[in-house]
């Protein structure tokens, strides 16, 4: 097949780039023709090296001209490349997906990554809207989508081209840290959580002292919970790394991984986490329960509740037992969250619109 991928910007530190760049690299890689727009970035030498045509088109701007340039310059590069299908994975880029699919004929993808998002009603434009769990397919139901028009295919970001491209970027040796340690891995804003997963370490710490927190990222809040680990006694119990390249290596030595969003519609953390065989503690909002098989694979918390934090917590962190157990139960299966199945998945996400000539082909190899 011949793909287009249209986004925003390919920049790290994005989860709906990480997929659209995963998921470019490894159709290229399993012999299909592949194109990516965006307004460039991080990435972009990265998918230049696996062989996907990159185009720089600024797609999300203020001014009505610079849109209207790129939006001439795409209908160019489509009657270059003539795509079987476009994939647009941000509200901007299905925009221009809409039109330029309508222009040439060709059936529109969208990826829905944050159903939370008011603008995410612009990802309706799609002939297939793809929800990345079904928990955000439910949520995109009583948002108004048509349920024929919906498709789930859950995010898996292991095994990426993008791993040994970050590993000289900002990486961080896990095994230089203190240990046994906690971790978690998100953004520093307000809807991640980190308040509450301070205040449940605290009191956990407090009891089984030896035990260190590092939390990897960046964000608006990072002040605020800094200020917070000195009100809760805990600033020497905690370090904040920053934003990581490739944290990897630091869950593949951290004995839990805790995230304690109050939404998130398939982290892409957690399923990072489990590759490494962390023990997770997580709280059960949007996908985050199909990723831990609903608990069978992580202890779900619910979100906003710093107390059932700790008492998830502290058997963990006190028996080694417990914690050797919950590991294996969280690496068990997690092969599932690899970009080769999510790559098949889309593969027949894409058959299904451009005719059967191409389905026999693409049958996802799971």
């Amino acid at each position: 097949m011949r793909i287009l991928h249209v986004v925003n910007h390919c920049n790290h530190a994005n989860g709906n780039v990480h997929v659209a760049v995963d998921l470019a690299c490894a159709q290229a890689e399993r012999g299909h023709d592949v194109a990516f727009v965006s307004a460039g970035g991080d990435y972009a030498t990265l998918l230049e090296s696996h062989r996907v045509v990159v185009k720089r088109m600024v797609l999300n701007d203020r001014n009505p001209f610079t849109l209207l340039g790129s939006l001439v310059s795409l209908q160019r590069f489509c009657f270059a490349f003539k795509p079987d299908v476009i994939h647009a994975h941000m509200m901007a880029s299905a925009a221009f997906g809409y039109l330029t699919s309508r222009f040439h004929g060709v059936p529109l993808v969208t990826t829905v990554h944050n159903s939370f998002d008011r603008h995410s009603v612009l990802m309706r434009l799609g002939d297939k809207v793809v929800a990345v769990s079904e928990a955000e397919r439910r949520s995109l139901l009583q948002k108004g989508f048509s349920p024929s028009r919906l498709a789930v295919v859950i995010n898996g970001p292991n095994h990426s081209s993008r791993e040994p491209f970050l590993e000289s970027k900002n990486a961080i040796d896990g095994s230089t840290l203190r240990s046994p340690y906690v971790v978690t891995v998100c953004g520093l804003h307000q809807r991640k959580g980190v308040h509450d997963l301070l205040r449940g370490y605290a009191d956990a710490v407090r009891a089984v002292p030896h035990w260190h927190l590092y939390i990897v990222g960046d964000g608006p809040d990072r002040q605020e919970l800094t200020e917070l680990t000195r009100q809760l006694n805990i600033a020497d119990k905690v370090d904040f790394l920053g934003a990581v390249g490739n944290p990897r290596s630091i869950l593949d030595h951290a004995d839990i991984f805790v995230l304690a969003s109050y939404a998130d519609p398939c982290c892409l953390a957690v399923a990072e986490a489990r590759e490494a065989g962390c023990a997770i503690v997580a709280t059960e909002v949007g996908g985050t329960p199909e990723l831990l098989g609903f608990g069978r694979s992580g202890a779900l918390v619910p979100a906003g509740a710093p107390a059932e934090i700790t008492r998830k917590l502290l058997p963990l962190m006190s028996n080694d037992a417990d914690l050797q157990s919950w590991k294996a139960k969280s690496k068990s299966g997690s092969e599932y969250f690899r970009v080769s199945r999510v790559a098949a998945d889309y593969e027949a996400v894409y058959a299904s619109l451009i005719g059967p000539q191409h389905r026999s082909e693409t049958q996802p190899a799971l």
